[in-house]
């Protein structure tokens, strides 16, 4: 295995490894935004056994409050979890980047290796082809 094959497995398993790590952030931002329906959902349950209760319509207020106080917490940590996705997204786009310039040189390689094969097999045909000529003419 060449230097440059060994490169482009290193960069292909770094953006693999990238890739995972954005999963597990874009994972866990769609669990928060699932906590955050089933926060709304709550709060309808709530404000529809208020309107049946006039001792639910007492407490309603403080849960409203706290409501929002949890509300205002998952939207920071969703908005930080952002944040992270973001950062993650450009550590993969640099991963690719970098994956791609390693394939790019191996491909160069390959070119340079393929065109001196080429030109050393035609070196031996020529010399084939010289030595069948001097035989005839000798």
């Amino acid at each position: 295995m060449s230097q440059f094959e060994q490169l482009v497995r290193l960069r292909t398993w770094e953006l693999d490894e990238k890739r995972r790590a954005m999963g597990v952030l874009l994972e866990e931002e769609a669990a928060m935004i699932a906590e955050t329906e089933e926060m709304d959902r709550e709060f309808e349950r709530e404000k529809q056994a208020a309107g049946g209760s006039l001792e639910a319509r007492r407490t309603l207020e403080a849960y409203m409050v706290h409501f929002k106080q949890r509300e205002q917490a998952l939207a920071g940590r969703i908005a930080q979890k952002r944040t992270e996705i973001d950062a993650a997204n450009e550590e993969v786009l640099d991963a690719y980047q970098e994956l791609r310039k390693a394939e790019a040189a191996q491909e160069q390689h390959e070119a340079r290796e393929a065109e001196r094969v080429a030109r050393l097999e035609q070196m031996e045909l020529d010399e084939i082809a010289l030595n069948m000529m001097k035989r005839r003419e000798g």
